[in-house]
């Protein structure tokens, strides 16, 4: 009793600690993968805020010294000014080693293609917070997917192993007749070579199951030692095709990329100021000296001819163009596959029932087929087909189980939708 208390309680704990579908969802979130996206969002954030700052006025600070081969103004002199320093005794405004400091003052007061510039990049926020959902679905389907196969081979093992023991029990049984010379040798021969298969058969397995595993660990960082059980808890929503959301928001911004390369050749106004102090001594009588000079103005610049600006305007359009064809068949091919991945769910839904009668049937037929085979009613080879059917019919039931998942993350990717929310 003891024994059985404490055996339980081992189970108990190990269930536990068992990883589980969601286990594996979640450590995906936590790969390098993952957070490389999100640092993608931020670049684009980052770009777009990048964009929003080139209207703001720019202020710069500059300090110089310069040398001159002779004599140069720090600021401009009236003929008038320079009469009443000379009679003053005064330094006058020029110099060969001039020390300069100065504040320049920029900004654009209307230039049209800043504001298309500042859209596009809000519209490829957008673009990459939902290509990064939209990854992130696509790997969450990737271990899902290989979960499901993980599991289709383990049970295709499993499955194998029922039919060595059954074959190693009519081994068993042929042993006694060959012994006894009621059988020829070359039974024992033929059975033995099916055992064969069957131990080759299970090392092809095992090497997809460690593919299998190495996939899941490069997604999620977890080395899963065999499948994990899948249970569906919600159905598709199917509202929006998301998968072609991420490439509309990249139209939308090559339409935007278009319209600020056609802005280019608009007049653009600017805003500018400076103000200099300099320092230095003059060249009439060496006396130091420090003076200010500033301006402020207006510019209008009219690109009245710029070929590289007409060539960008075409390059933008066929970019948009391009964008625009590949969405229509993007389009096109997710709603094929959206079809036809809901009508195979249906047809795999009554595979799935016709595959357990078939397990029903073939167990019925390999009892049968062993009667006859031991009263030598039946060959070998016709006995050993039994014992194939038998598992080729098992093979069927659980590759359409696998399957069938591989569709429902399919879809998931398609219509958008969170795969640690739909499979527990």
């Amino acid at each position: 009793m003891i024994k059985k208390i404490f055996l339980v309680s081992i189970l108990f704990a190990l269930s536990l600690n068992a990883t589980t579908i969601t286990d594996l969802f979640k450590s995906l979130k936590n790969q390098p993968i993952s957070k490389r996206d999100i640092l993608d969002v931020k670049m684009a954030n980052l770009n777009k805020k990048s964009a929003e700052d080139a209207l703001y006025p720019k202020l710069y600070g500059n300090l110089s010294y310069e040398h001159f081969n002779r004599p140069s103004s720090l600021r401009p002199v009236l003929p008038t000014e320079t009469s009443v320093l000379l009679a003053n005794n005064e330094p006058l405004p020029f110099s060969k080693d001039i020390s300069k400091a100065a504040l320049s003052f920029d900004f654009p007061l209307f230039v049209k293609s800043l504001y298309s510039i500042k859209d596009k990049a809000k519209t490829l926020k957008v673009a990459k917070e939902q290509k990064r959902k939209l990854n992130l679905i696509q790997r969450e389907a990737a271990i899902l997917g290989a979960d499901a196969n993980m599991i289709y081979l383990e049970n295709l093992s499993k499955a194998l192993e029922k039919k060595r023991d059954s074959l190693m029990k009519t081994k068993e049984d042929i042993s006694l007749k060959v012994k006894n010379g009621r059988a020829a040798g070359i039974s024992l021969v033929k059975i033995d070579e099916s055992l064969n298969s069957i131990d080759m058969v299970k090392n092809s397995i095992d090497m997809k199951i460690n593919e299998l595993r190495s996939t899941i660990y490069t997604l999620s960082g977890i080395d899963l030692k065999r499948g994990v059980g899948l249970k569906k808890v919600k159905d598709i929503n199917k509202e929006k095709l998301f998968a072609i959301l991420p490439l509309k928001e990249t139209l939308k911004a090559k339409k935007m990329a278009l319209k600020a390369s056609k802005e280019s050749l608009y007049p653009a106004l600017f805003l500018k100021a400076s103000y200099a102090k300099s320092y230095a001594k003059g060249y009439n009588n060496d006396k130091s000296l420090d003076t200010g000079f500033g301006s402020i103005g207006l510019y209008l610049n009219i690109p009245i001819f710029d070929k590289t600006k007409r060539t960008n305007i075409q390059k933008a359009r066929v970019a948009y163009e391009s964008e625009m064809l590949n969405i229509s068949y993007t389009k096109h091919s997710l709603l094929s596959d959206s079809s036809k991945l809901q009508r195979d769910l249906m047809i795999l839904k009554r595979s799935e029932e016709l595959a357990k009668k078939s397990i029903k049937n073939n167990k019925e037929l390999l009892k049968v087929a062993k009667i006859s085979f031991e009263s030598g009613r039946m060959s070998e080879e016709e006995y050993l087909r039994y014992e194939n059917a038998l598992y080729d019919a098992y093979a069927s039931f659980y590759e359409i189980d696998a399957k069938k998942w591989q569709d429902i993350a399919k879809l998931a990717v398609i219509y958008g939708n969170d795969l640690e929310e739909i499979v527990k």
